[in-house]
């Protein structure tokens, strides 16, 4: 399969939900951006995850059946990420539970389902391979084109272990061993949310994996504790081109702010039409003018600093109030969806950012 590049929805935080308006303007963005995938796989989302074994409210349900046509509506393809939240082993309860969920998804008619086994302890022996089966299994029961694979250890971040315990010896090679050559492998890089890839790492991967790991990119991803004061609104830096011979597939987790997120994904799609023309900050200027419109374009660009670098936990009140002023005063169609965004970030309570 060709390389192709998209959006994974993975946030974790449980205060600041996406709104389902917000998920079908993603259908119109990935369509005008050449975005290829749209990979639903919210954290927050219980019926993913904690309780993947319930059915979702008849609503929730609904929303996501109207989600999925209007991502398909516009040739994009539509994604579920699933995990399988402690299972442990196959047995024959969890298989009836496994085969109930993968039938409901199955009514979406995902193009791609991922199969997520991150972030959650799975103190078992054999650990590659027990996942490798558990997938095994999901994927003969979907009617996904695409599968895709999220690992204990999606890192070598040493944070993963730290929360996880130490990686089992050879678990990257063993999985990329036990696993189908036809599932594609999530890598996020040396750490969870890393600053840039290079040739060496990335090959260095896919012969761990058997196959070249497809990038789960945690960028520009704010969910986290010590990233919410900020907006990482700037576009792309250490992703070079080539990420698209090195790699099967990138897939970016965008911000808190859904239209926001728009401004640096829109970077992504310039990055890879561009290659070796691509200039970061040209584009930047580009997007954020074609998105947002020149009059609040300029006032972003102005402030940029103050969003990417500084943020609200470093705001003296001054600051803050001028901000707010300045972006009180865009009321257009077209700048209210990212105005109500910044401002909403501008007076979210301040609290200690935490590593």
């Amino acid at each position: 399969m060709a390389f192709r590049y998209g959006v994974i929805e993975g946030l974790y935080d449980q205060d600041n939900l996406w709104s389902w308006e917000a998920r079908d303007a993603y259908a119109n963005f990935c369509a005008q951006k050449g975005f290829d995938f749209y990979i639903y796989a919210p954290k927050n989302d219980p019926y993913l995850r904690e309780q993947w074994n319930h059915a979702w409210p008849e609503t929730e349900f609904n929303a996501l059946k109207a989600l999925r046509s209007g991502i398909r509506g516009k040739n994009v393809r539509f994604g579920v990420g699933l995990t399988p939240f402690n299972v442990q082993a196959l047995n024959k309860k969890n298989r009836q539970q496994l085969k109930e969920k993968i039938s409901s998804i199955n009514q979406l008619s995902p193009e791609i389902l991922c199969i997520l086994f991150d972030d959650f302890s799975n103190e078992i022996d054999n650990l590659a391979r027990t996942q490798a089966d558990i997938a095994e299994f999901i994927a003969g029961e979907s009617n996904a084109e695409q599968i895709i694979i999220v690992g204990t250890y999606y890192s070598k971040d040493p944070l993963l272990q730290r929360v996880y315990g130490t990686m089992p010896e050879n678990y990257w090679s063993d999985l990329g061993q036990y696993l189908d050559p036809r599932f594609d492998i999530f890598w996020t890089g040396d750490h969870v949310i890393s600053l840039g890839y290079d040739q060496a790492g990335l090959e260095e991967m896919s012969d761990h994996f058997q196959r070249k790991p497809f990038l789960w990119d945690n960028y520009p991803v704010n969910d986290t504790d010590w990233l919410k004061s900020r907006l990482r609104l700037y576009t792309f830096t250490g992703r070079p081109w080539q990420i698209s011979e090195w790699c099967s597939g990138h897939a970016v987790n965008p911000m808190i702010q859904p239209r926001l997120s728009m401004i640096p994904l829109a970077t992504l799609s310039n990055l890879y039409q561009q290659k070796g023309q691509f200039d970061g900050h040209a584009s930047f200027k580009q997007v954020v003018s074609e998105l947002c419109g020149a009059e609040l374009a300029a006032a972003i660009d102005d402030n940029l600093l103050y969003f990417t670098e500084e943020g609200t936990r470093n705001f003296s009140d001054f600051t803050r109030k001028r901000l707010v002023k300045t972006f009180s005063e865009f009321h257009s169609e077209i700048e209210l969806p990212f105005t109500r965004e910044i401002l909403s970030w501008l007076k979210q309570p301040v609290t200690d950012d935490k590593c």
